[in-house]
């Protein structure tokens, strides 16, 4: 009887403990899984792995700004055509995440596009993210350029 009491309450207490990944991981895994989409040249599947599929986006470029997820989607298609040379290789670097409450994040890093057959381009960018039920979804993006 002993032994069945110990192994309920280990059961219990695991599962009291058990916790959705830590913020950074999975805010990791959301930029890890654009970047494979970018790089596999699918603009679409880039904008669906990490932005807020919302009229409410905002996407901040420069002298710039694109309210709605269709007007951001509009504005990568028309600065990149679809296509793994075309659109340059991605990779960012200088990644912090700080955790503003358990359901929201801002996320500072930089980025840069290498290309085969022209110069690269790279910036930095600050996202703010919010925990939603699909997952960590970027609702603000501010991009500069170098």
């Amino acid at each position: 009887m002993y032994l069945i009491k110990r192994a309920l309450l280990c059961a219990v207490f695991t599962f009291a403990c058990r916790t959705d990944p830590p913020v950074n991981d999975a805010i990791l895994a959301v930029l890890d899984d654009q970047k494979e989409a970018w790089n596999a040249g699918d603009v679409e599947e880039f904008m669906a792995r990490g932005y807020w599929h919302s009229d409410e986006l905002v996407f901040v470029s420069g002298e710039s700004e694109h309210r709605g997820y269709d007007a951001v989607l509009a504005r990568y298609r028309a600065r990149y055509t679809e296509g793994d040379a075309e659109m340059g290789t991605l990779q960012f670097s200088e990644l912090s995440i700080t955790e503003t409450d358990k359901d929201s994040a801002t996320a500072t890093g930089r980025w840069d596009l290498d290309f085969e057959h022209e110069a690269d381009i790279g910036g930095g960018f600050t996202l703010e993210l919010r925990r939603m039920p699909v997952g960590w979804r970027i609702v603000r993006d501010t991009t500069s350029s170098d």
